[in-house]
């Protein structure tokens, strides 16, 4: 193409001015370093022209115009400091003060507010309206973690147009029509969102607010760390803002190439475990039953002590890591190999445990995930997004908002299913076919979730994906899984995995077993994890809080959340992140790697961790087919994670945890017919576990849905590696 047809000429205050054809007049303005006031315009969304305050002069026209809206145009002249422009702008900031209450002193956004710093920079001074002003019940709680302050809002629709164009989920909406328009929910209730803590910090008014942060601290009381959420494999770049030792919130920090500007909720609100009253602060060790205080150089030396009596057997074995920073795995898998003298070390409590020859690939991303925003198709199989990688699908929606097309292939329909192109269900065990009938288009990335990577047939799915020209995403993993692995806390040729050493402890026993930031108690069925554990000699168990697992332990031992460490964490795109540390460390208690490193010193070896943990990668080459095991059942479980769960740290989470669903076991209606069974029933699954039945049409005919995570439906009962496909009978329970 011409220039002339890409570039448009147009002068600005007297400059010429040359910008690609398209772009508005307010971002001209702002790439010259020009200030002019905005509310409505945020921009990962197009411009809407709401507030009304960006006023400029446009030569030929005789009103102001909105920049935020306007085209630049061929020859344009504009003015932004004219008289008409300055008083345009005044007198719109003077309107949309009407009924502001003028509360800065008390109003979280102080300090940090675009309407108080463009009042006070472009503003009037005085206003010509001194009537009372409109009064609201205040506040107003739109869900565990959201408050609104309903006379503060400016109707800028910022918030609003996030769920619409943004998450999708479309949380909030503007009530009501003209003055009485206000900001509120579709059904009347909490804001049913993942995402509603992008809203508090987009909003530019205050009339949104956090229920966390909620009176606590001012913007410049804050100390401002930048570190890494490792509450997911994502990895998203995030602040702590931390007062007097304390974290009093977390807020997003721009990263284009993992989360732009965005968090999930559980990044935004998933911190106050670090503040709990239940945290672990002093080693404790069995004595006559009973866990008792000890100093860390008794429990050290005891861990010390066994470790040398059972190394000649080799019975010791390793087990956790994902939340554990990646050097500190490095430690721990040290610890395991050069003081213990074993291979047996895995991270991967509570998710599949495969052999080298059955997990095919393993986790991680063929593309960044910034460049999910510039896919043009999509496949996902078998992948919950929202609950399993949030923040990627805020990404791949603007791919959609581009135009992009996305297919969905799994046995039950995810949330964001209308905004798939197309979505094919089916029961498990029908994966392989349904694969074949998709044409991938050049230009997109498949994307592989648990209900096709936690099954019986996923070589033979990943096996045919293999010879795919596209980027081939297997997304799988649990917190800093991907670090963990990286770090070598994986078992080599000699060792056992987890599955192994807990089927040889319940049958002929073991003699030493370490836990770090891991919870077996309940990821294995009860009576096997309750036979190994009484044949078992020694349990060491290293956490936060005092876990199920804890409560067996022979030595307990305190350590530090990923708030209050340095180091790194691996996302699942294999990027390497920043970890700061965000508050005042616990008085008496040490990070993991201090107490890998203080457990070496007493074998008087030094424990230094690896520096380089990132692989080169490799590019993938097609794998022989693997056939697949073609079993049919009358009724297939696929288990399902929910981002918002019951696990240790969730618990603790008081504002987070209320945002936890109820489980309950899906079903297809024709299913439910067919077995004479209704919603809200209670039935047993497999005569082992005991849940309420919801009938949901979203599940595929022959499948039902088993959540994970959640104490109060124990779905581990069901088998130690639990796989989609695994043949389910339900019971009806009569009450």
């Amino acid at each position: 193409m011409s220039e002339e047809k890409t570039v448009v000429n147009f002068t600005i205050d007297g400059q010429k001015v040359s910008v690609p054809k398209g772009t508005t007049v307010y971002k001209a303005c702002t790439d010259l370093g020009l200030d002019i006031p905005i509310f409505c315009y945020q921009d990962r969304m197009p411009p809407f022209g709401a507030c009304r305050v960006c006023l400029v002069e446009v030569e030929k026209m005789p009103k102001l115009q909105t920049s935020c809206t306007l085209v630049a145009t061929e020859g344009m002249v504009v003015h932004t400091q004219s008289g008409r422009a300055e008083k345009g702008r005044e007198e719109i900031l003077e309107l949309l003060l009407i009924n502001h209450p003028l509360d800065c002193p008390i109003c979280d956004k102080g300090g940090e507010c675009p309407l108080q710093d463009q009042a006070y920079k472009f503003g009037p001074g005085k206003s010509h309206f001194y009537e009372e002003k409109r009064h609201f019940k205040k506040p107003i709680f739109l869900g565990p973690v959201l408050t609104l302050d309903r006379e503060r809002c400016i109707v800028c629709a910022r918030c609003t147009r996030f769920g619409d164009l943004v998450a999708g989920d479309h949380a909030l909406e503007l009530l009501d029509r003209g003055y009485r328009s206000e900001v509120g929910t579709p059904h009347g209730g909490p804001a049913e969102s993942k995402f509603i803590g992008n809203t508090i910090e987009i909003c530019p008014v205050g009339a949104l607010t956090s229920t966390v942060y909620r009176f606590r601290a001012r913007p410049w009381d804050n100390k401002h760390i930048p570190s890494t959420c490792t509450l997911c494999p994502v990895g998203c770049s995030l602040i702590f803002d931390e007062r007097d030792g304390e974290i009093l919130r977390t807020r997003s920090c721009e990263n284009k190439n993992v989360n732009d500007m965005w968090l999930c909720d559980k990044g935004w609100f998933g911190y106050e475990f670090a503040a709990s009253d239940k945290r672990l602060l002093k080693p404790l060790i069995r004595r006559n039953g009973k866990l008792e205080k000890a100093s860390w150089e008794e429990a050290l030396s005891l861990i010390a002590s066994k470790i040398k009596a059972f190394k000649p057997n080799g019975k010791l074995a390793g087990w956790g890591g994902n939340p554990l920073t990646t050097e500190e795995n490095s430690l721990f898998q040290k610890l395991m190999r050069e003081v213990c003298g074993v291979d047996h070390v895995d991270h991967r409590i509570g998710t599949p445990i495969f052999t080298p020859k059955e997990e095919v690939l393993p986790p991680g991303m063929e593309m960044s995930i910034g460049e999910c925003e510039n896919l043009t198709h999509v496949y996902l199989l078998g992948l919950d997004l929202t609950e399993e990688f949030p923040v990627i699908w805020l990404r791949l929606k603007q791919a959609i908002n581009k135009g992009a097309k996305v297919t969905f292939v799994g046995h039950y329909a995810p949330e964001i299913a209308p905004y798939m192109s197309e979505v094919i269900l089916h029961p498990p065990g029908q994966e392989l076919e349904n694969i074949k009938k998709l044409s991938f288009e050049e230009g997109g990335a498949i994307f592989v979730g648990s209900q096709y990577l936690r099954n019986r047939n996923r070589g033979a799915i990943l096996s045919h994906l293999s010879s795919s020209p596209l980027n081939l995403n297997i997304m799988e993993g649990s917190g800093n899984s991907m670090g963990a692995r990286l770090a070598g806390m994986y078992p080599g040729e000699s060792g056992f995995d987890a599955l192994k050493v807990l089927e040889t402890a319940s049958k002929t026993g073991w003699d030493f077993l370490y836990v770090a930031g891991a919870n077996p108690a309940l990821k294995f069925p009860s009576k096997l994890w309750s036979e190994a554990r009484r044949k078992t000699s020694f349990l060491v168990v290293q956490d936060i809080f005092m876990t199920e697992t804890a409560d067996l332990a022979d030595v307990v031992l305190p350590t530090l959340s990923y708030v209050e460490k340095r180091g790194t964490f691996i996302n699942i795109e294999g990027r390497l992140q920043p970890l700061l540390r965000g508050k005042e460390l616990l008085e008496g208690v040490k990070t993991d790697g201090e107490i890998f490193i203080g457990l070496a010193e007493q074998f008087n070896i030094s424990l230094f961790s690896k520096e380089n943990f990132l692989n080169e990668k490799k590019k993938r080459t097609a794998l022989p087919e693997i056939k697949p095991q073609d079993e049919q059942v009358e009724l297939a479980a696929t288990f399902s994670r929910a981002l918002f769960d019951k696990g240790v740290r969730m618990r603790h989470n008081k504002h987070l945890l209320q945002m936890a669903k109820k489980p309950t076991l899906r079903l297809h209606p024709a299913e439910g017919e067919k077995r004479g069974l209704k919603m809200g029933d209670r039935v047993l699954v497999n005569g082992l576990v005991l849940g309420t039945l919801e009938l949901d049409g979203i599940v595929s005919e022959g499948t039902i849905v088993l959540p994970l995570g959640f104490p109060e439906l124990p779905m581990e009962e069901l088998g130690p590696n639990l796989m989609n496909g695994l043949p389910i009978t339900l019971e009806k329970v009569h009450p």
